[in-house]
């Protein structure tokens, strides 16, 4: 973009233009998968960063994610964008949570047998789409 970057677009975007425009999600796209550039596009308001390659199901199911969104948008000096907190696990059994619904952290027993690592290695390894 000539006159400003994504991150600037975003910060214009969540902190300069009026609802329900400043709540319009983003998701922005990264060739740089630096975890300072994650955060820089976490901290200026993004809905999510997505770091290149990605495959057009990658962008799909992000875009069904924030369809499906219910965090509500933070508004204060520092920030406007997303709550940054997407998990409801809350805090330790006993103790109060910040927002009301959180849940506890204690999980409970496991329901089915966990996944072995050749599984969870298929899930991460990038996978040619046929169109």
């Amino acid at each position: 973009m000539p006159e400003m970057d994504g991150y600037d677009f975003t910060r214009w975007l969540r902190r300069e233009t009026e609802p329900p425009i400043r709540y319009t999600p983003v998701i922005l796209l990264t060739g740089h998968a630096a975890q300072s550039k994650v955060q820089k596009g976490r901290d200026c308001g993004a809905s999510f960063v997505v770091t290149k390659p990605l495959t057009p199901n990658v962008l799909l199911q992000r875009i069904l994610w924030l369809g499906a969104d219910e965090r509500n948008l933070v508004e204060c000096d520092t920030y406007v964008g997303p709550d940054r907190r997407v998990r409801s696990l809350g805090p330790p059994v006993g103790t109060p949570g910040r927002r009301n619904g959180d849940l506890s952290e204690h999980v409970g027993a496991a329901t089915e047998a966990n996944m072995d690592q050749s599984s969870i290695d298929m899930m991460m390894k990038p996978m040619k789409v046929a169109l």
